[in-house]
């Protein structure tokens, strides 16, 4: 099985990299269709690629998407990094607005390792900053790292964002956060990747 690592870079270079993006945001939102049909009320993510902010057909299919499958774009996140929106600052703002327009949030992933973290958070119209889980695999451990991420939930806070902590790996991580009123948690010790047929199984 390949890794994303191993086909993103060549879908950037010949072009298939849109087509990519619309064919994870058509399956992502017809299986959370298919989760909310068998009763359970959840939300989502989706990754969006660098290329999505200049994709002109990224909204139609996203709004077709949501009518044929009768989904609350509530329960929809996108997920955004840092280089993501780099390149078209602007472009990316506008075309944030527009899909929050739809009911649809924004998570800023990565939040605290690049240099431009602070300036994306006032710039972007997030609605959830995920720290990165550089800061929080070790936070049990490490009292730096502690300092870093009550610093960077202050300023998330200051801004009015909610905040997500990544690698959450241990109960002794969980407890730590949930004292740092960290809004959501995500990690092994929450629970491991699986299929949606998996998680339909419960």
């Amino acid at each position: 099985m390949l890794s994303p690592a191993d086909f993103i870079p060549a879908a950037e270079h010949t072009g298939l990299i849109h087509a990519i993006d619309h064919m994870v945001l058509r399956k992502a939102i017809a299986q959370v269709a298919e989760i909310y049909q068998a009763g359970f009320q959840v939300n989502f993510s989706i990754n969006l690629s660098a290329h999505a902010f200049n994709d002109p057909e990224l909204l139609p299919i996203l709004k077709a998407e949501l009518a044929l499958h009768q989904m609350e774009p509530a329960c929809v996140m996108f997920e955004i990094t840092e280089t993501a929106a780099l390149e078209d600052l602007p472009g990316a703002r506008g075309l944030m607005v527009e899909i929050k327009e739809l009911g649809c949030g924004f998570v800023l992933d990565d939040f605290g390792v690049g240099f431009s973290s602070f300036y994306y958070l006032r710039e972007l119209p997030v609605d959830v900053v995920k720290i990165d889980g550089s800061f929080i695999r070790n936070l049990s451990e490490n009292s730096d790292d502690l300092i870093l991420v009550n610093a960077l939930c202050s300023v998330a806070r200051g801004f009015g964002k909610k905040i997500t902590a990544e690698f959450v790996e241990s109960a002794e991580i969980l407890s730590l956060i949930e004292k740092m009123d960290i809004d959501y948690a995500q990690g092994y010790y929450i629970g491991k990747p699986a299929p949606a047929s998996q998680f339909l199984m419960k």
